[in-house]
């Protein structure tokens, strides 16, 4: 290690600017094709073929990109880098083999690929005033909409992958600048290697997207710091983080953060006037409202509020259809915690710490993800020795990200996984100087093999719950594998084979996952079947419920029925459950009941 540090030269700095430009650019390019497209899509042009094959070839291009420099840059023939690089590329193979199995998560089913979908039927993007969340800036989506409109709906995983990979590149290329091409590979093994970016970088989420955005406007911004001398770093720190609000609202909490950053960076130097101090802020917001006006102009349009569903009480337009965190409103973070999960006052002062070491996928009193606790660990270390004030900047805003996300919505890992970059940075700092200060550096070997092999443990379970080889040796269908991943996909599989295709289906504690569904669908926009209990408790009569039914043009219930009736019982009158009985003898046929999941007919005028 000592001795690739000592074989960096005068021009290694600036080969590895060089690809933090590129790289940078390379994002900002596919931000600009996905907004083109979100603008053809509103003028009716989703089945365009000049549409989908230009955004098609911009993500092939980009992992063209990406398979370049881990192939020809980063390729090293000594000893430890080779070592190093053959373990990024068989976690990237893994990473890529997860990827290939048909879409499971649920938020893949009720958002990311269900609206796209939507959009391809339609063949125009449009408005879909029942799924508040359609209204989210859907930048990602717009790569995945001609991957689903062609039937490759495992492509758009790979895509919300490369943005993983294209993150760890940033840190390569920053960190191969600053100290050594060996550092750059760590830091990208340890983004790659963390558990919550193993599991999302096979599922079409966005939260990769967002990383990559606001990693590459952070790592800009920081650049132009240094010199101040190109202000192409300010430009891409203002559009990458305008992209990173058009792929996630929570990237409004990135500019805020990086403008503050640079508002206190400057406003300390006693050089600098007022103007000079502004003018920068001004060129980053504005920027970044350049990359993400269409989509606040789209909903500006639709709904009067630019930022809809949120913010409505300044901006008016509603508050999102009653849809929850946590599925309670109206309390804080602290106050959620303690009435959801009877955690006490110690429990929420050390979330800053059991983020880091508590975290469970799929259970939101556990984040509903999993970090290592080796990205906090080395800290103390990190600041020592060179760029100081650059790794205070990088701390402080895994500090301020952390904070406001905390106390601005419910505490998940995807959530604050803009954090997870500059922790990377900050540790592989930390290895750099307990490495050049350690007499017995085997021991600081073993202590981090150690901690790896947490995420090598995480990376064989989790392989074995998507357990893809079946499905890929061709030994298993699609939809034995649906069926067997999904509980409720036989249901729909059976209204796909037997409903009319006039058919409307209302989807009843079934989690909103409607993907799957090739007929005309509805569903609440909170967590629980508001418009259903809603449609009970105004009804007179069972024929009533019926008329308002139809008036949803509704023929069909979906229902998950230990939910649905332990919801009825809980919130219905004895009067109300009695109309409820007799609506059911009078108006519903049960088609289908499987694995605690039934299709009803609504019959009309009996």
């Amino acid at each position: 290690m000592a001795e690739t540090e000592r074989q960096a030269g005068v021009a290694v700095p600036d080969r590895f600017s060089i690809l933090l430009y590129r790289i940078s650019f390379c994002g900002c390019l596919l931000g600009a094709i996905a907004t083109l497209y979100l603008i053809g899509g509103l003028s009716g042009f989703v089945g365009s073929a000049l549409l989908n094959v230009a955004a098609a070839a911009g993500i092939s291009l980009a992992a063209l990109f990406f398979l370049y420099v881990l192939f020809i840059q980063m390729l090293d023939k000594s000893r430890w880098m080779l070592l190093l690089w053959c373990s990024i590329l068989l976690v990237l193979s893994v990473e890529v083999v997860l990827g290939l199995v048909p879409p499971t998560a649920r938020d893949e089913l009720s958002h990311h690929l269900a609206m796209p979908r939507l959009y391809v039927r339609a063949g125009r993007i449009f408005e879909i005033p029942f799924a508040p969340y359609s209204y989210y800036p859907m930048l990602l989506e717009m790569l995945y909409v001609p991957w689903v409109r062609w039937g490759w709906d495992s492509v758009p995983k790979l895509i919300h992958g490369l943005f993983g990979f294209l993150t760890a590149l940033l840190l390569y290329a920053y960190l191969a600048r600053r100290l050594s091409q060996i550092y750059g590979l760590l830091g990208f093994f340890v983004v790659i290697f963390t558990p919550a970016v193993i599991r999302l970088s096979n599922w079409a989420y966005v939260d990769l997207g967002t990383t990559f955005y606001s990693t590459a406007s952070l790592l800009c911004l920081l650049r132009w710091l240094e010199g101040r001398d190109d202000e192409r770093w300010l430009i891409l720190a203002g559009l990458s983080g305008g992209f990173a609000l058009a792929a996630k609202p929570n990237g409004l909490l990135v500019l805020l953060i990086l403008c503050f950053l640079l508002a206190f960076v400057l406003g300390g130097e006693k050089a600098r006037g007022i103007r000079q101090t502004v003018s920068p802020i001004f060129l980053l917001l504005t920027l970044a409202a350049v990359s993400v006006s269409p989509w606040l102009l789209k909903n500006l349009v639709w709904t009067g509020n630019p930022f809809f569903p949120l913010l409505g009480n300044f901006f008016g337009g509603g508050d999102g259809g009653g849809v929850s965190v946590g599925g309670v409103t109206g309390l804080g973070i602290l106050a959620k915690r303690e009435l959801l999960y009877g955690e006490n006052v110690w429990q929420m002062l050390a979330l800053p710490v059991r983020v880091f070491f508590a975290g469970q996928d799929d259970r939101a009193q556990y984040f509903d993800g999993v970090l290592n606790p080796i990205l906090i660990l080395f800290l103390p270390w990190a600041f020592k020795g060179k760029w100081l004030e650059e790794k205070k900047l990088l701390f402080a805003f895994v500090l301020f990200y952390f904070v406001y996300a905390l106390f601005l919505t419910d505490l998940r890992i995807r959530y604050i996984l803009p954090i997870v970059p500059p922790l990377a940075i900050l540790l592989v700092y930390a290895i750099h100087n307990i490495y050049l200060r350690i007499v017995h550096p085997s021991f600081l070997f073993g202590v981090l093999i150690l901690l790896g092999m947490l995420n090598g443990i995480y990376l064989w379970n989790y392989s074995q719950t998507v357990s893809p080889l079946d499905y890929l040796r061709r030994n298993e269908s699609r939809d034995a594998y649906l069926s067997r991943m999904l509980p409720e996909y036989p249901a729909v599989r059976y209204i796909n084979d037997h409903a009319p295709s006039t058919a409307r289906i209302y989807f009843l504690f079934v989690g909103r996952r409607v993907y799957y569904c090739e007929r005309d669908y509805f569903h609440d926009a909170a967590d629980y079947p508001s418009v259903f209990l809603q449609t009970i408790r105004d009804a007179k009569n069972e024929e009533e419920v019926e008329v308002k039914l139809q008036q949803r043009g509704i023929t069909h219930l979906l229902v998950r029925l230990d939910l649905f009736l332990r919801f009825l019982n809980d919130n219905l009158t004895r009067p109300q459950k009695e109309m409820l009985v007799r609506f059911q003898a009078r108006y519903l046929t049960l088609l289908y009941h499987q694995g605690g999941y039934g299709v009803y007919q609504v019959r009309t005028g009996a």
